[in-house]
């Protein structure tokens, strides 16, 4: 198969890029038109060169523009692995420590437990392993600036104990960065575009702004109403430093050959090769399933060390992150023996898992394994078996509701301010034959008579539909409403009145 790969090119040339493959360009593209896919782009590199660097399809639905080698994507949780590379950086010109507390630098950042406050390091948020919530939510539907955030993880529930497992945290991961820039005696964004984006050369590249800033951008793509359409970029800023750094698939491939070196660049240091082992080493276990392990390919284990998952492939030692920005998953691994590096970025939440099973499929290409798999195909049929039970759901929700009860209280009872200790304020109101509500100062949504004293809540802004909930109010002894509890995704919002 190496015969078959294009002639390598070097990232200082300048010429039209090399072909992939006929038979996986191909399979690129019918995955691509296959899954709904308006655009995609692709980057390989191997040996300390670039293979390929190339766009499928459109950038935006209804516009002619194609997706190119320097289509600027937002790499949304991609950057973790950008964030431990400037704390290396710190960590090697002695200016922090791995195992740093987290107070040394943030002394507002603290734990609901005291022991956990004292001993959190920046090590544990780097690796997610403090056993903490995520709470999501505390940052995508709030108001909270990125203090606020930081002040509000008191209020994070402990779902495990402390570094028993990796409970994969944004909220945390940001007091990292947070701190490494605290350290630094500069903004967050500007410690990673001096520290580690420009020293590689990455040009095309930007830190802590929306993508959509560049003209040669991909437009995030979502369902909403039943409709495959274009929205919104919304880069979450209150957590740049798990979420802050845009690429394009030809500048992309510098971060995945420095990666795959020992932390130099170009002859010059970036950061030691003590540093890049700890970074690429496990920091803490996650459990696996043998459903999980042949889904993924995994023969031996799954761990996550700095800003990386740390994981095999097919037995080959691999390290590799995703992301998804509103609309926009992407996905980049690493194979250190092979010297391989890929990422595949999308735009839409229609291609669900299809960045890391194109990638996959590019790895058993360079792997020459003999029997590839059809791991775009597995990965549009399970879609569409998520999208038949996601229905069904719905339907069964909707049986569930008890015809002809009425609120127990006129809809004025229920206006007031419901306060949950992390999310923060939850504000109803009357609007005429319906209740208002408004999440911590941010998102709004109409609250509609679903049951006795249950709320249908239907979020303003319809990309976020799949966040729409049943939210129940508890009334007290003398049948005034003194709790607001809902299910919002994952997370489990309970205001007191």
């Amino acid at each position: 198969m190496r015969k078959l790969l294009p002639i390598l090119l070097a990232l200082t040339t300048t010429p039209a890029l090399a072909q992939l493959p006929p038979e996986l360009d191909a399979y690129i593209e019918n995955a691509r038109a296959s899954s709904g896919t308006p655009g995609l782009a692709v980057t390989i590199v191997r040996d300390g060169r670039l293979v390929a660097a190339k766009g499928y399809g459109v950038r935006e639905l209804g516009k002619p523009e194609r997706v190119d080698e320097n289509t600027m994507f937002d790499l949304a949780s991609i950057s973790k692995s950008f964030t431990a590379a400037a704390i290396a950086t710190l960590v090697d010109d002695g200016t922090m420590r791995w195992d740093d507390p987290v107070r040394r630098w943030l002394p507002q950042v603290e734990s609901g437990d005291p022991c956990r406050s004292a001993s959190v390091t920046i090590r544990d948020l780097l690796a997610h392993r403090t056993g903490v919530e995520p709470g999501n939510f505390m940052f995508r539907f709030s108001n909270y600036p990125t203090a606020e955030v930081l002040r509000r993880i008191r209020f994070l529930k402990e779902r495990d104990s402390f570094r028993g497992s990796m409970i994969y945290n944004n909220v945390t991961f940001t007091a990292a960065g947070e701190a490494a820039a605290a350290a630094a005696k500069m903004p967050f964004s500007d410690l990673v575009r001096t520290r580690i984006v420009e020293p590689l050369g990455m040009r095309d590249s930007t830190v802590g702004v929306e993508h959509t800033l560049a003209a040669n951008h991909a437009s995030p793509h979502a369902t909403v109403g039943g409709k495959h359409q274009p929205i919104r970029n919304r880069k979450a800023m209150t957590i740049l430093p798990a979420n802050a750094v845009n690429s394009t698939a030809k500048d992309i491939a510098r971060w995945l050959l420095f990666s795959l070196g020992d932390g130099t660049w170009e002859g010059k240091r970036i950061v030691s090769p003590e540093s890049m082992r700890e970074m690429h080493s496990p920091q803490i276990i996650i459990a696996t399933t043998p459903e999980m392990r042949a889904a993924r390919g995994v023969q031996f284990f799954a761990g996550y060390g700095l800003g990386w998952q740390v994981m095999d492939f097919r037995g080959h030692p691999m390290l590799w992150h995703s992301g998804s920005a509103d609309g926009m998953p992407v996905y980049m691994a690493i194979l250190p023996a092979d010297r391989i590096g890929v990422a595949v970025m999308t735009n839409s939440w229609e291609s669900g898992t299809l960045h890391g099973a194109l990638a996959s499929r590019i790895l058993d290409t360079l792997l020459e394994v003999k029997e590839p798999r059809d791991w775009a195909g597995e990965t549009i049929e399970a879609a569409k078996r998520a999208n038949a039970r996601a229905a069904e759901e719905s339907a069964a929700m909707e049986t569930s509701r008890i015809a002809g009860t009425s609120p127990s209280r006129p809809l004025d009872a229920y206006a007031g301010t419901y306060t949950d200790p992390l999310y923060g304020d939850l504000v109803v109101t009357r609007d005429g034959d319906k209740l208002t509500l408004q999440f911590a100062g941010g998102q709004k949504a109409d609250l509609t008579h679903w049951h006795y004293d249950v709320f249908r809540v239907t979020w303003h802004d319809r990309v976020y539909e799949f966040a729409d909930t049943l939210a129940a109010f508890a009334l007290d002894a003398a049948g005034n409403p003194r709790r607001l509890e809902m299910k919002l995704y994952r997370d489990q919002v309970a205001g007191v009145r």
